[in-house]
């Protein structure tokens, strides 16, 4: 469960940022979280309040996610479709030849202060 980590880091770097700017109190923060990035949005959510717990700067704050969309352009017929939901399978051709365009992020993505 590599979640944790990177929700490690990706607290560590909106801290960091809070300091150098001078901010007191971080009101949430957003995460962008794609399909196809191999980390499950749910236990982000899980672990949030504890990956926080003892950091002032937190106090009170949210997680926000945007799921990014695994998108796949099939190299057969230049069909372009979710990866995820059809099982990296192209819907129009059957195809498994694809180019990935998207979904493979995972971005801090907004920091909100009071």
């Amino acid at each position: 469960m590599h979640e944790i980590g990177v929700l490690h880091k990706a607290v560590d770097l909106a801290e960091e940022t809070a300091r150098e700017n001078g901010i007191e109190r971080i009101s949430n923060i957003t995460l962008e979280v794609g399909e196809l990035s191999g980390y499950l949005p749910v236990f982000f959510e899980k672990y949030f309040p504890v990956v926080i717990e003892n950091r002032p700067v937190f106090e009170g704050c949210q997680l926000k996610m945007i799921i990014a969309r695994g998108e796949g352009l099939c190299l057969e017929c230049g069909a372009m479709y979710n990866v995820a939901q059809n099982e990296g399978k192209c819907p129009k051709c059957g195809s498994r030849i694809k180019k990935i365009l998207g979904g493979r992020e995972f971005l801090l993505k907004e920091i909100a202060y009071e």
